[in-house]
């Protein structure tokens, strides 16, 4: 696709993956497509019926009369689709109108996310592709390459997140990006358009790690499972199933499902981890030392790691861990703007508007001199 040139509704966005040789994964067993079906057809080990089951529909992008009366009522129709698209954006962002806020925690529909006035990146870029189409804008969605992100959950397991932002194609080769998070875009990042199911795929993941959270693992395993069904070629997908497989006790299972992530692709950090761990509680030494190599050579001298470890802790409101984890980023590479960039964002959240202010210059120098 096109770079995106131009961005507003900037709230947050990520980072340039880190280019560095990695070591290869050891030979692991291929899983079969006979094997993948059967993680498919669990039911009766979440209790679940084996008949009449009903899959999950959470009419992800439905709009009702009042969101089509807002779109109306705000966006003008005789406008060029640039100003419709300004107008749209301030009615989203405007407190005297929506006053949309960013919450990383909550996945919800484009009509939830609505009538909440919140929720994450996936949930906003929804309710905004939405109401763009319905304002007869070209949007689509986005996906942009970060570091792996995934979020560590109480049995030591990772689940994987995305994230997600919009594209709207105004025509005559010029489009404009429009992000609901905490960062700052650059249309440098690698980025790719992706299709309703995939993001659909993203929304049902996310909605099953909460059920996976809240211990309600029926519901996990549906969601999860729907999610797989929609875009079974993500293989942090069947990576995220197998932490649930791993909950519910199924080690055999959660070992397919990871195997199958990492056939899909090598480079899943979190299922590489998740695979490492069973095999260490299966007293699989040396099963499990040949991938905590390779999982620990990715992560040495990483700093890319040590920034997406630092965003994942500030979303979820661990200020002093982000900060460690962000001066390790810096130690590591003193010269990313971005770094010392998101440092400032954590000391002003921390209340520290010196150390703000200080970092705030680091990164507008080094910015500067990136850039001539």
């Amino acid at each position: 696709m096109a770079v995106p040139r131009n961005t507003f509704l900037l709230f947050l966005l990520a980072v340039l993956s880190a280019c560095s040789a990695a070591p290869q994964l050891p030979p692991l067993a291929e899983v079969s497509p006979q094997e993948r079906e059967r993680l498919l057809h669990l039911e009766g080990q979440f209790d679940l019926p084996a008949t009449s089951l009903t899959e999950p529909d959470d009419n992800i992008f439905g709009l009702d009369a009042d969101m089509r009366y807002f779109v109306n009522e705000h966006v003008p129709a005789v406008l060029s689709p640039r100003a419709r698209l300004r107008y749209l954006s301030d009615a989203l962002a405007s407190p005297a109108k929506l006053g949309l806020a960013y919450n990383p925690g909550l996945t919800l529909t484009a009509s939830q996310a609505y009538y909440q006035g919140e929720g994450n990146c996936l949930s906003l870029t929804a309710l905004f592709v939405a109401l763009a189409r319905e304002a007869k804008l070209n949007a689509y969605f986005n996906e942009v390459t970060i570091p792996p992100s995934w979020e560590m959950l109480s049995n030591n397991s990772s689940a994987t997140y995305r994230h997600v932002n919009a594209v709207v194609d105004l025509g005559e080769g010029r489009t404009e990006v429009v992000d609901f998070s905490v960062d700052i875009y650059d249309y440098r990042y690698p980025q790719n358009r992706i299709s309703e199911n995939t993001l659909s795929a993203q929304f049902y993941s996310n909605r099953g790690i909460q059920f996976l959270n809240q211990q309600n693992y029926g519901q996990a395993y549906l969601y999860l499972r729907r999610a797989v069904y929609l875009a079974p070629e993500q293989a942090y997908l069947w990576g995220n199933l197998g932490v649930l497989f791993r909950r519910q006790g199924l080690d055999p299972q959660a070992e397919l499902a990871y195997r199958y992530a990492l056939q899909l692709n090598p480079d899943e950090n979190a299922s590489l981890n998740n695979l490492a761990r069973l095999y260490r509680d299966q007293q699989q030494d040396k099963a499990a030392k040949a991938l905590e190599q390779v999982a620990e050579a990715r992560q040495r001298d990483n700093p890319f790691l040590y920034y997406s470890h630092a965003r994942d802790a500030y979303e979820r409101g661990e200020f002093n861990l982000a900060l460690a984890a962000i001066h390790r980023a810096i130690r590591l590479n003193n010269d990313e703007y971005r770094f010392h960039q998101f440092a400032a964002v954590i000391y002003r959240r921390l209340g520290n508007m010196e150390k703000y202010e200080e970092f705030g210059r680091r990164a507008a120098r080094l910015k500067l001199a990136k850039s001539t």
